[in-house]
């Protein structure tokens, strides 16, 4: 109970919880801190620290086991099991719900927990799958999201604009290498034309044509090593295709008979 550095790192923990804007957040560091000051009034600070330990453990008992969890292939949440051990051997304020109909349409339903979140949880994982919707994890931001099928993989307008952004990226670094990659194959064959062509010319000296095709393979591995400067982002597109214009002259001089 004397131990203040601990005690602002719990505030600045819960607080930070709290400004999340996220109502289960809100409420259960509302609930954690609020059961903390009222547990510091009684004189047996020990036996309010058991009472107050008891009822976190019961409030949040539903983060320690797999109570949410969802079928990682359809998203489907797991399906409440009112025969758990959980429901077995938990005190009847722990499992109590109530729900109610604002109107008479029934077309708003409330419902509200006491002593634990789990019977709250439980319920709308149920209901969920009576909606049909499915848990999807965005991925883009990595939030879980609900959605209505699994084709859903975005969880927001921000993040399909991201997306969309990262799509147009993409798609003009592939029109670049695909560009550049193009270039490069048709300076190749280039090459091999002209190599070809001295071959089948009578009388070319064979010390030429040797230098020739070591010069075509010194060309290959230069620009191997280019365009893997280009695609580390050391070198440019252009860089690149800049040298191998050069080189369309380069073969020219050295087969010019």
């Amino acid at each position: 109970w004397k131990q203040p550095e601990l005690e602002q790192a719990a505030s600045e923990f819960l607080w930070g919880k709290y400004l999340s804007n996220d109502p289960l957040k809100m409420y259960v560091a509302f609930r954690i801190w609020n059961s903390y000051l009222l547990a510091r009034e009684p004189r047996d600070r020990n036996a309010a620290c058991d009472r107050f330990m008891d009822k976190m453990s019961r409030l949040t008992g539903v983060f320690q086991n797999e109570t949410m969890s969802f079928d990682r292939e359809t998203g489907k949440p797991k399906q409440f099991q009112a025969g758990s051990l959980y429901f077995k051997g938990a005190p009847s304020e722990d499992t109590r719900l109530d729900l109610w109909f604002p109107d008479n349409r029934r077309t708003e339903e409330c419902v509200s927990a006491y002593a634990s979140l789990y019977p709250l949880i439980t319920y709308y994982l149920n209901r969920l799958n009576d909606w049909g919707l499915c848990f999807r994890q965005c991925k883009v931001c990595g939030k879980y999201f609900l959605a209505k099928s699994q084709r859903y993989e975005l969880c927001s307008d921000k993040c399909r604009k991201t997306q969309a952004l990262q799509n147009k990226r993409e798609f003009d670094e592939r029109a670049r290498e695909n560009n550049y990659d193009l270039l490069y194959k048709n300076e190749c064959q280039n090459w091999r034309n002209k190599i070809n062509r001295v071959k089948n010319t009578a009388g070319f000296p064979a010390d030429r044509l040797e230098k020739i095709q070591a010069s075509f393979s010194d060309f290959k591995k230069e620009a191997l090593q280019r365009k893997k400067a280009v695609k580390t982002g050391t070198a440019s597109p252009k860089e690149f295709t800049d040298w191998l214009y050069q080189q369309s002259n380069v073969i020219v001089e050295l087969t010019e008979i």
